[in-house]
Order: C-alpha cells, then structure tokens, then sequence
C-alpha cells in the first residue's frame, strides 16, 4: 500500500506540473497537446513474440500484424464483423461446406507484385506443415484434411481442401459447414506471407529490409524492446482510406511506465491491459480519457494435471473452490471486471452456460482431505508462474488458499517472454493466463481444452471432452451444436483443468484528439481509420468516446 501511494503521490506531483504548462485540462488525464505531424501513437505492451503471423499466437504479435497484413476478410473497425479485404466478394455453397473467394485484380505486395490466390495456398500449407510449429495450426482443422497433413498423418499437400482454381480465385472445402469460417479468413494464422522474402531471408524475413507486406502499413523501423514504426502502404488496395501516414507503437512492458509515457503526452492511445489496475479507482469518474467496455475474455489459471500434486482432480477442485473470485474483483481490481466460475465468458448468443461450481471454502478443505491431505498436512508448496503484472491477484489466491486450505504457495514473476516459453513448453505447476477470443462463437474458447490443440498448455487429455468437441463439429442444427458445447464446458467443471477467475473488461485511455478508435469485445483494432483531429476542442461534444 505504501509504495503505491508513493505512486499515487508521484502522479499528482507530474500532473500539477502539466497543469501549469497549460497543456492539460483538469478533465483529461494529462497533456492533450496533439503530436506534431500526421504521427498516432500507442503502446503495443510487451514486445511482441513474432512478427510473422503464420507464427503468431498472442495479442501483442496480432497488434502489429494487422497493420501489416490482411486476410481474405478484414474486420469492420467498428463492428468487427467481417468485410472484404484480400477478397472483393466470396460464394458459398449451399450445404455450408465450399467457400469461393475471389481476389481483388489490385491486391498488391508492397513490392509490388499481385497477392494471388496461391499465396494463400502457400501460406496455409506452411502453417500446417509439421515442422513449421505454428501454435495456431489448429485454426485451420476446419479445413478438409488440415488436421490430418499437421498431425503427420498424411504428406502430400494436394490433398489439403484449399486450391487455386486461377490467380485471382481460390476454393476452400470444409469438413462440415463452420458459420465463423469469415470470422476465421480474417485472423492472423490465415494472412498470406511472402514465400520469395521467407526463402531467401529465413527466420529474418520479418526485418525491416526484408519484409514484404501487403496491409495498409509499411514497416520501416522495429527496435527491440522500444518501438515499432510503421508508415502508409502506397500499394495497399483501400489506401485512400488510411488516414495516418505514420504509427509509432512503443513495446513497453512496465504499465506504469507506459501511463506515464501517456500522461506526458508521449503516446496517444494506451490499449487494454496498458492501464495498471490499481490506479483504476483513482481515475474513474474524474477523466473523460478513461474508457471501461466489457470484453469476450478470460483470465484463469491454468493447471498442470500431469504435474503431482496437480495430477489428482480432487486437488484441482479444490483450488478452484477455495478461490473467492468476487472478492478478486470488487475488493481488489475495481476495473469492471465480472467473477466467473465459467471458462466460456458470457457473452454469445444463444449460448446456454452449464450450472458452475461455486465460491465453496467447506468443500474445497473436504475435497483436499479426500485427496490425501487433512487441512493441507503433507501438501507439498505450488507456485504460480506470473507475468509482471498478475502479481495482486495471485496474492490474493494465495491468501485465499493459505486461510482455506493451510497450504503454502509461492508466486513466480517471470518476464514475458520468458512467460510465454515456459507456459508454450508447459513447465510450470499452476500459471496465471488469459484468452481473449478471436471470434463470436464459445467453440474460440471450448477447442482450447482440445487435447491436439496446440494452445492446451495444460497436458489435459479428455477423449471424452474431444468427442463432444468433434461432436459439435458434425452437428447442423445451431441449437443443438450450442448445447454439446454446454455439456463440454460442463466436462471442464468436472475434470477442472483450469481455474476461471474473470471476465476482463477493456481500461483503455484514448486522447480527445483521437478518432478512428472503436470500442470492440476484442482488442485486435484495425487503425486504417485512425486520425488526429486538431480541431478537437471546437468540434467535440461535451459527452462521449471519440470517434
């Protein structure tokens, strides 16, 4: 408590400095003096994993991504439902499972070569070849003999259901009828990738010299752990509507700092989780900067079930009942956050979430006594594996566990990156992770705990959870294919290999001389639209996010 009020102190100390330099109002959080130059300015969060999407699976890699690539579909800034992007219009066949897309005769490169539909024929056959790696290949499963070419179980690659039938039209044959699959088209792992500049430059390919893209950005500077500086791609197809010529996008991971970097007026636009949570109380109500709106997402923690004492369900439910997620959220972050003892968030329609377990400290003491372990005697110490900025809620847990169960657990900060490999290899006892789903549909959520999804760091194995998931795949009628998602999330319950904690809600600060920004369920953002209104002060109305 001290040292964040030492924060806290510091903060209005800065603030009282830029009061008297004229480049505030009170009502703003900090400097609201527009940058010089057609320049918008962000921070990503930490430095991003990779640029190459056929790689990518995190929403700091999917950040910059988007300004550098498009898929067949591209996002409505506004609504994010799925537009023509690569592909100018598409066909479907009548039972669902045979899409046409046809490309745009001015899809370029930004070396000006066309984007054809081979591309895409290339693009996905590298994500779905073993030996790339791609944690997302699972994606493309959907797809006629996908899954079977990334398991090894057949090699020739003409017999994946995506060809193209000429340079500009490309045909797609799924297993059975998806109604997300646009959803799909649009996401990161389906983005086409430059097969000369990956030939000849390798794992480079995505330096600044090298890199061929064909979204509405360039990229003309990455400096690692600092910044990433994209600029108007003259070649784009819609670049007419690209209203920035520039994007500096910091990659700071300290969300302090980054507050900081945004009170001062270095950046113009802190997205979700950039905003520390402890300082959410502070700010709300007294800055019209300050935007709050729910999200399709999830922080839990995940469980290592094949790591002792972890491997015993018994030991799984208890953890998970001695977690009182409502004191988490109301007591201590105060950011607009929901409990949940759900791991589909609410939230998609027709979804009819299955009764979930409670806030149950009695039955959790009796479940670990069950386990072997009578008021945790014998328990052996846990750790969760954290990310810098977890910290004050696996505190909490650990409190909760210590007073519920008398079992001792430490926490372990790691850097992300060093997270992220840890918790892709699954070396950790319990880890602290959330998942924002990357389409309307609970199955974004519901494949995760899929045994051959490349994004189950947890080592849970249920041949019972991927039936009902194979299940729901061959079911046509919407109502009933909901319902088997039901009785898997149901089976998570029972078999508990992760702990629901909250649904995330999106803190974001947005300058009021920005427009363009879009309050979304998911925080992946085009910026085509993105502009700085130098006439903000006449123009605003006195009430609202601007736009």
């Amino acid at each position: 408590m001290a040292a964040l009020s030492q924060v806290l102190i510091a903060w209005l100390a800065a603030l009282a400095v830029l009061a008297a330099t004229g480049c505030r109002r009170s009502e703003y959080f900090g400097s609201v003096e527009p940058p010089e130059g057609n320049v918008f300015r962000f921070n990503v969060g930490p430095e991003p994993e990779f640029l190459d999407p056929g790689m990518s699976t995190g929403l700091y890699d999917s950040r910059i991504e988007v300004l550098l690539f498009e898929g067949l579909t591209a996002k409505n800034p506004a609504t994010l439902l799925p537009r023509p992007g690569m592909a100018e219009r598409w066909d479907i066949s009548p039972d669902g499972r045979i899409y046409t897309f046809h490309l745009r005769a001015d899809a370029l490169w930004s070396d000006g070569h066309p984007v054809t539909a081979q591309d895409f024929v290339y693009s996905w056959t590298r994500v779905l070849t073993p030996a790339t790696g791609a944690r997302y290949a699972g994606y493309l499963y959907p797809i006629v003999n996908a899954a079977e070419f990334n398991q090894g179980k057949i090699t020739d690659p003409s017999q994946l259901g995506f060809r193209a039938l000429d340079e500009h039209t490309l045909e797609v044959r799924l297993n059975d009828p998806v109604p997300y699959f646009l959803f799909l088209a649009g996401f990161s792992t389906f983005y086409p990738v430059p097969r000369a500049a990956i030939e000849r430059y390798g794992e480079h390919w995505t330096d600044p010299d090298h890199i061929v893209t064909n979204g509405p950005f360039l990229l003309v500077e990455h400096r690692i752990h600092d910044r990433i500086v994209v600029e108007r791609n003259p070649k784009y197809w819609n670049r007419q509507e690209v209203r920035t010529e520039r994007i500096i996008a910091y990659t700071v991971d300290d969300f302090r700092t980054a507050t900081n970097m945004y009170k001062a007026g270095m950046v113009d636009w802190l997205p979700f989780p950039s905003v520390p949570p402890e300082f959410l109380p502070y700010m709300r109500g007294r800055y019209k900067d300050l935007f709050t709106y729910p999200q399709i997402a999830l922080m839990y923690y995940g469980l290592n079930t094949t790591r002792p004492p972890l491997d015993n369900v018994l030991v799984r439910r208890a953890l998970s009942l001695a977690i009182d997620r409502g004191a988490i959220t109301e007591g201590l972050l105060r950011g607009g956050e929901t409990p949940t003892d759900h791991f589909v968030p609410a939230g998609f329609p027709g979804y009819p979430p299955p009764p979930a377990p409670a806030y149950d400290p009695e039955q959790a003491k009796k479940l670990l006594a069950e386990a072997g372990y009578p008021h945790g005697q014998g328990f052996p110490a846990l750790e969760i594996m954290i990310p810098p900025d977890r910290r004050p809620v696996a505190e909490a847990a650990q409190q909760m566990w210590a007073k519920n169960l008398n079992i001792h657990v430490t926490i372990q900060s790691e850097e992300f990156s060093s997270w992220l490999k840890r918790w892709d290899r699954v070396d950790y006892i319990i880890a602290a992770t959330r998942w924002i789903g990357d389409y309307l549909d609970p199955s974004t959520f519901t494949d995760l705990m899929e045994s051959t999804n490349g994004n189950n760091n947890t080592n849970y194995n249920s041949p019972a959870y991927d039936g009902l998931q194979a299940q729901a795949r061959l079911e046509l009628d919407p109502v009933k294919r909901l319902q088997i998602l039901q009785r898997g999330e149901a089976l998570i319950f029972q078999d508990t290999p992760v702990i629901p904690l909250y649904m995330l809600s999106a803190n974001e600060l947005v300058k009021p001389y920005v427009r363009g920004i879009h309050p979304a369920t998911w925080d992946v953002l085009p910026l085509n639209h993105v502009w700085i209104d130098r006439e903000w002060n006449r123009r605003q109305s006195s009430a609202g996010r601007p736009e």
